[in-house]
């Protein structure tokens, strides 16, 4: 697993990718048709959901959703968890480009590693995985999967993934609504070997963790469209990184062996959550 890692990762970052920018193309661009091949490799039965979003006054641009599901192996099914990643990123050129390595080919790329591994536990959830795009322009791919949605209260929890690779400190965030009670106690049980993992309960800790009162990080992702319709949500993320948003966001920039423990330890916790009963999840 580790390798295909790193393989979704090179790609993912690479200069036929060019930085992934949403809204360029009409159609599905190179980053989307890689995830959904990657989901078909899985033996998924992946589809785009399309959409539009504004880029200006009078402009608009379209944005594509990739989305698989995997069905509950255990009768009756529980309800749906969302499991999400943004793939898009900044954009440019093939000669000078944005890579998006750490924000967020690393969530996409646990989200098919994801893909993969859950496929062979017991599941008493369905479980969605949602590839988003035009999370940087506001959240739009997010917003529109949820406004789908045909009953919300059919959908559990949602699992943010976004800005996984840890830097020197180690850290991984976990900050989480409210009604995760169980989650969040399955979350503390889990080992974390040599990762330090702080579970937060609200966006005002996470800014005096971080010590900059500017992030709303309850709002800072796709995890917001979700709470907005009260759909809890558990977001993973490694917090500030130094390298946000400029071109030294690249793969060779991150340390993939804590990268590695931040997957590891996630793919624990959604095989322990996935064989948890509806009624103890709240």
């Amino acid at each position: 697993m580790a390798s295909q890692l790193q393989k979704d990762m090179q790609m993912l970052t690479s200069k036929a990718h060019a930085g992934r920018k949403a809204g360029g193309s009409e159609g599905p661009n190179v980053s989307a048709q890689y995830i959904h091949q990657r989901f078909e490799q899985l033996e998924y039965q992946p589809f785009y959901q399309s959409f539009e979003f504004k880029t200006g006054f009078f402009s608009t641009a379209k944005g594509h959703n990739v989305i698989a599901t995997l069905p509950c192996t255990v009768a009756p099914c529980e309800a749906n968890i969302v499991i999400t990643a943004h793939y898009d990123h900044l954009g440019g050129q093939p000669s000078s480009y944005y890579a998006g390595a750490n924000d967020n080919a690393s969530g996409t790329s646990t989200l098919l590693l994801l893909a993969q591994s859950l496929k062979q536990v017991n599941r008493r959830h369905t479980v969605t995985f949602v590839a988003t795009d035009a999370e940087e322009k506001g959240l739009y791919g997010a917003k529109h999967f949820v406004n789908e949605l045909e009953v919300n209260k059919q959908t559990i929890l949602n699992i943010n993934l976004d800005m996984l690779a840890p830097n020197k400190r180690n850290r991984l965030y976990v900050l989480h609504s409210k009604q995760t009670k169980f989650a969040v106690e399955l979350l503390k049980k889990q080992p974390s070997e040599s990762l330090r993992v702080k579970i937060v309960n609200s966006r005002y800790k996470m800014q005096r963790l971080m010590d900059n009162p500017r992030i709303d990080w309850h709002k800072a992702s796709d995890h917001y469209a979700f709470a907005k319709e009260n759909i809890p949500y558990l977001y993973f993320g490694i917090g500030e990184d130094k390298n946000h948003h400029t071109k030294r966001d690249t793969l060779e920039s991150l340390d993939f062996s804590r990268f590695q423990l931040v997957v590891n330890f996630i793919n624990n916790f959604m095989v322990g959550l996935l064989d948890t009963p509806l009624e103890a999840t709240n």
